[in-house]
């Protein structure tokens, strides 16, 4: 009984986090033409992505709707007998908003009804943090990349360390950071936090850094908190990146894309000048694919929707040294929502990102870069069941589990490969000696590598390291010298 206390008191005074909501809010008060609160009131919500939800107003004439997809076409209904209908259309939900719509009513018959057409805009009183908000029809308009890192750039106080035209640095993700962050170790924007449909993909290995790539089209809405330092919800003084896939409706929708970015529409800046410098050559785009399709539609109308999508990015650019820098996206996306009972609400979501790379790391001492791929085949996979109910206008109720399952490793792109490898112990103690990390910093470190045994299939040669630095030196004198003389 103690258990099931604690776990309620929990549900009932949890705070949500701003960089994990994925919804909005919609509450007002209703009162007649004289200012006087209108308790009784039947009020309902409409939605094209959503079952009419219905709620009465309290004795002080006020109405909540929580939980609400983002949207800009709802419509706010109140009926109370002996008083005209009243609505009011082209409702805005925002991510982590709250709309504010007061309604009133005249004396009147149910039959007559005064409907309000126009827009609301949204001007939310309650919300004190700094950012932007971009929906869809932002998303697909900007004549530039399409990844979630140039979309911060739209956002005030935001620093990111390179341009990213056309697509050409979108097979890498981009370092940022904001007012408010501090540096860890050296590394800027390690505060920042990333999440899809209200969980946290934050890389544990990455500080700062997105689990996976994205689809850009899965995208309804993207929620950018910057200075979380002065925002008690916001867990760290970093940016908060909070992204909302779409879902299905109660119409059927299918929608596809493919963009082409080619060399042969590309100027060159290498001046005369330059090359007189000793600039021999730039950086440029060999050619960029972007394509895929979405598609979504009720299953059961009112009661069960689904959406999917599959997206791909093509990406073949030359670095400043002319070679080969090449990365391969692929992306899965699958949501299903139930609305089954009038004030329960369920969603189920699968994504996956798969990446592959070619020249990862490139420099002057090593210009063929890296080759990387991520730990599964069909890329890391993040899941999320959700169930929410609402008991009248003061009670709301959430759970939630999802799972993360993120990582990559990169092998060296040239011909041989010596791998390093040590008992488990002696990995352990190495790193907590020398990088002062703890036990749990280790198994996130150790979890988002190539397992051994794939390490060791890479392998040209394999080095056991738990032996004296004599030992070791020696072995791998003899190594290189039999590699150099092959050379």
């Amino acid at each position: 009984m103690k258990k099931f206390l604690v776990v309620l008191s929990l549900m009932l005074f949890a705070v949500t986090l701003t960089a994990q909501v994925r919804t909005g809010n919609i509450y007002g008060k209703i009162t007649d033409t004289e200012g006087n609160p209108l308790p009784g009131v039947s009020v309902t919500l409409r939605g094209p992505q959503m079952a009419p939800l219905t709620t009465v107003t309290t004795e002080m004439g006020i109405y909540r709707f929580v939980s609400i997809p983002p949207g800009s076409s709802y419509e706010v209904s109140a009926e109370l007998t002996g008083f005209k209908k009243e609505s009011r259309t082209g409702i805005i939900v925002n991510v982590g908003s709250n709309s504010e719509i007061n309604l009133t009513m005249a004396v009147g018959t149910l039959e007559e009804q005064v409907t309000v057409v126009a827009q609301t805009p949204v001007v939310d009183t309650k919300k004190t943090t700094v950012g932007a908000m971009v929906d869809k029809e932002a998303m697909q308009s900007l004549p530039s990349a399409r990844d979630p890192w140039v979309v911060m750039q739209m956002a005030p106080a935001i620093m990111l360390d390179r341009e990213n035209v056309g697509g050409n640095e979108s097979g890498q993700q981009s370092s940022f950071f904001t007012k408010g962050d501090t540096a860890n170790n050296g590394y800027t924007g390690s505060n920042n936090l990333w999440a899809v449909d209200g969980i946290d993909i934050t890389d544990p290995a990455a500080q700062g850094g997105s689990a996976l790539y994205y689809d850009f089209d899965m995208f309804e809405e993207l929620n950018i908190t910057t200075g979380g330092a002065a925002d008690v919800t916001i867990q760290t003084g970093g940016i908060a990146l909070n992204m909302v896939t779409r879902r299905g409706g109660n119409k059927m929708s299918l929608a596809g894309r493919f963009y082409l970015t080619d060399g042969f529409f590309q100027s060159t800046n290498l001046t005369q000048a330059l090359k007189d410098q000793g600039v021999a050559a730039t950086n440029k785009i060999q050619q960029i694919k972007d394509f895929g399709f979405n598609a979504g539609g009720p299953i059961l109308k009112d009661k069960l929707w689904w959406w999917g999508a599959y997206g791909v990015q093509d990406i073949f650019v030359y670095t400043i040294y002319q070679t080969k820098d090449q990365s391969l996206l692929n992306n899965y996306n699958f949501k299903l929502n139930a609305q089954l009972l009038p004030n329960n609400r369920f969603e189920a979501l699968v994504t996956s990102g798969a990446k592959e790379k070619l020249g990862r790391n490139a420099s002057v001492a090593a210009p063929e870069g890296d080759h990387q791929r991520g730990k599964y085949y069909w890329g890391s996979p993040i899941i999320k069941l959700q169930d929410e109910h609402v008991f009248g206008n003061n009670l709301y109720l959430s759970l939630k589990y999802s799972f993360n399952d993120a990582g990559f490793g990169w092998v060296p792109m040239v011909d041989e490969v010596w791998v390093t490898t040590a008992p488990r112990r002696v990995i352990f103690k190495r790193l907590k000696d020398a990088r002062g990390l703890s036990t749990g910093e280790v198994l996130a470190r150790i979890r988002t590598q190539l397992s051994v045994r794939r390490q060791v299939e890479c392998a040209t040669r394999v080095i056991d390291t738990d032996v004296s630095f004599e030992n070791l030196r020696a072995r791998v004198g003899r190594l290189w010298r039999k590699a150099s003389q092959r050379a």
